[in-house]
């Protein structure tokens, strides 16, 4: 006899289901839980919409990676701004003040971010800066974060602005506690990888910073030889005169645009025309290094001294006595990197007016 499913179940008189209970139990249970077969006629238009669905979803999904990859993400720009320990209340309303200017031409000039300048001691161009200067820990803790941050095709500024020395074994930025060397500086730095990263060191003895930071490719500026030159630096103060110039006095080469070959060039000729006004003799000399040899150049195979007029000498020899890899065959000279790298200068090309210097 049928139930109520269809499905045939033994009859009450029957000697088995009498005579066990358990089995009588299961199979009735059994009997009323059995799923109803669906039709092979229903079935196939369910299964037909599935596909269907997959199909528009992964059609979808296609069509989204391929938008990805004709418009990709535009690589971003990132600046950091270090300013170490100061000394004195002159010093800090000086730092302070350099710190503005690089940090407003950079947001002007080239319209990086807000939010994409990482500075210490953190604050606002018109803000005054935190009590506490950065500290070592800070300052890993800040290019650590950086590192997870920075996509391959974004660019990276880096300044620094205060005191150093160099004690005979490694260089030192001067900042509250213990003070960070160049070869954590360099260190801290192997975790950035990017396409575009341009170092300037503008503070005392920064030039003991580049051999630890070189790399080929990467940029490294600093504002002094690796030697005696610990007294305080005219860079810094060069540089932010040099970025206000009009961009036809700073386009050396006539081609409607400015490299970091060209502003670095600038620089140096602001540096020795503020020794010349003061008919001093020069305590510093500027390097730059591209090609990753972890030696410098001053003044770069076009480049000449406009306060002298005079073309650049040829490369010296480090303290070993080792002939510069400027010099060896096959290897690139520093400022190929350079002069390929633009400075996005967003400013009308017809101000000519001269910038008066500090």
């Amino acid at each position: 006899m049928p139930d109520g499913l269809g499905y045939p179940f033994k009859d009450v008189t029957d000697p088995l289901r009498k005579a066990d209970p358990f089995v009588n139990g299961y199979e009735s249970q059994f009997a009323l839980s059995r799923p109803r077969r669906i039709p092979n006629v229903i079935q196939l238009p369910i299964a037909i919409t599935i596909c269907l669905l997959f199909a528009l979803c992964t059609a979808e999904n296609v069509a989204a990676q391929e938008e990805t990859a004709r418009d990709p993400k535009p690589p971003s720009r990132w600046a950091v701004i270090l300013v170490g320990l100061p000394g004195d209340a002159e010093h800090a309303s000086k730092f302070r003040k350099l710190a503005n200017q690089i940090q407003k031409w950079l947001a002007e000039s080239q319209q990086i971010q807000p939010e994409h300048i990482l500075r210490l001691p953190e604050t606002t161009i018109d803000g005054d800066a935190q009590e506490t200067p950065p500290t070592a820990e800070t300052i890993h803790t800040l290019f650590s974060e950086l590192g997870s941050k920075i996509q391959t095709e974004d660019a990276l500024w880096v300044f620094t602005i205060g005191h150093g020395n160099y004690d005979g074994k490694k260089a030192w930025f001067h900042v509250t506690g213990k003070d960070p060397s160049n070869e954590d500086f360099g260190r801290w730095l192997e975790g950035i990888h990017c396409r575009e990263q341009v170092i300037w060191l503008t503070h005392s003895c920064s030039g003991w910073f580049v051999k630890p930071l070189s790399r080929r490719g990467r940029i490294v500026i600093a504002a002094t030889a690796a030697g005696d030159e610990s007294n305080e630096t005219e860079f810094p103060q060069a540089f932010a005169t040099a970025v206000r110039a009009s961009l036809n006095r700073l386009d050396k080469n006539s081609d409607r645009a400015v490299s970091v070959a060209e502003l670095y060039t600038a620089v140096v000729n602001e540096v020795n025309r503020r020794f010349e006004l003061d008919r001093r003799l020069p305590t510093e000399h500027a390097q730059l290094d591209d090609n990753g040899d972890g030696l410098g150049t001053e003044l770069l195979s076009d480049g000449v001294n406009e306060v002298t007029n005079e073309p650049p000498v040829a490369d010296e020899t480090d303290d070993s006595g080792a002939p510069s890899i400027n010099d060896q065959p096959g290897l690139t000279k520093d400022g190929a990197v350079a002069k390929l790298t633009l400075v996005p200068f967003h400013r009308s090309p017809s101000n000519n007016a001269p910038q008066s210097p500090e």
